[in-house]
């Protein structure tokens, strides 16, 4: 069923869609694995925190923790973006630039939406409020002190990416007059300086514009300087002493986005690293192609098998059925999202414009 040729598309960057794929796993396993251990296992959500007394349930929350995926999510954005606004092959037209991120993300979002939406009210029994669902049209989800009701929980970092696709494209006039890598720096800067708590993890963006605005060559000297062995040890240290020693999210969040950052680097400008070429492996990038859909499907499809379809009571049999059929379930639903919403954006573009954006993500 799944035919790989005609989805995976020749890239710049073949590693980017594997660290999608990534970074949707991270977010999938948060959701699916930490729904059925709350509300399957009946674990108290309260004793499933990095605060808790036992260390077991220390280790649980870390390997429960996808929160990082979106981060990932977020650089990368944040690179293709500085990268297509940058670009000198066509004169840069911010009304483009806008209806083409609109084209190519608003309508998969927008039939999920409606989808989800549906499943919430019909089968799970929540309020139906038009003005919070035209609400959700906008993205005003994504502000936590409007109140609205969030029925696709994810598209929250939807908001934050349209919020980011109106201001990247000052990189252009920075540019202009000064190098493009020190106004990136300064945008970055400026959004760390000025951006409230709330919305502080738009910095992934910033910062994957800073790597955007450096050229291949800068970018493949630094990656093969930096010890593979050492950028491991860094990431996964990341969410150690998140458990362990962070005693503030954004003390965390700081040194994640930074080692991330330079994580992504190495990742995707060292070819000859043995994560690019895993990353790069063509089953792997077919993953990547769908990562948009995966985040956008996997929640209502986890709420429906697991409430719907798992038995009851708990049981490690349960649990397995429950895993297998919402990992298969959402894999199919990405697949024909791809094949229905997503990939008419690539099939119709001009060959030219095409080639100019091949690389936006998902």
């Amino acid at each position: 069923m799944f035919r790989t040729g005609t989805i995976v598309r020749p890239v710049a960057y073949p590693a980017i869609d594997g660290l999608r794929i990534y970074a949707a796993l991270a977010v999938f396993i948060e959701h699916v694995a930490g729904g059925a251990a709350v509300d399957y296992f009946k674990i108290p959500g309260a004793a499933l925190t990095y605060q808790s007394d036992s260390l077991w349930m220390k280790a649980l929350a870390y390997l429960l923790d996808g929160n990082h995926g979106v981060d990932v999510f977020f650089i990368i954005s944040g690179f293709l973006m500085a990268r297509i606004v940058l670009s000198t092959r066509t004169p840069f037209s911010y009304g483009s630039f806008l209806l083409h991120r609109f084209t190519r993300i608003y309508p998969a979002f927008l039939i999920a939406l409606i989808l989800v939406a549906a499943g919430d009210v019909f089968l799970f029994g929540w309020p139906w409020k038009p003005m919070d669902f035209a609400k959700n049209l906008i993205f005003l989800n994504a502000i936590p002190s409007l109140g609205v009701t969030p029925y696709n929980n994810v598209t929250w970092s939807l908001g934050f990416e349209f919020a980011f696709y109106l201001v990247v494209p000052v990189l252009t006039l920075g540019a202009a007059v000064i190098d493009k890598r020190v106004a990136a720096i300064i945008m970055l800067a400026a959004a760390f300086w000025w951006m409230p708590d709330t919305y502080v993890r738009m910095l992934g963006m910033f910062a994957g514009a800073v790597i955007g605005s450096m050229d291949d060559a800068l970018l493949r000297r630094i990656a093969r300087m930096l010890p593979l062995s050492l950028v491991i040890v860094a990431y996964l240290a990341c969410g150690i002493l998140k458990v362990f020693w962070f005693k503030t999210y954004l003390g965390y969040y700081y040194t994640f986005l930074a080692v991330a950052s330079i994580a992504f680097v190495k990742v995707v400008w060292d070819d000859r690293s043995i994560i690019a070429r895993a990353l790069s492996a063509r089953p792997v990038r077919f993953l990547g192609t769908l990562s948009y859909s995966i985040y956008l499907y996997h929640p209502i499809i986890f709420s429906i098998v697991l409430y719907k379809m798992t038995p009851w009571p708990a049981s490690p049999a349960g649990f397995v059925w429950y895993a297998v059929a919402t990992t298969l379930t959402t894999l199919v639903v990405a697949y024909l999202s791809y094949m229905l919403v997503e990939r008419p954006y690539f099939t119709k573009k001009p060959p030219a414009k095409a080639s100019a954006e091949i690389t936006v993500p998902a």
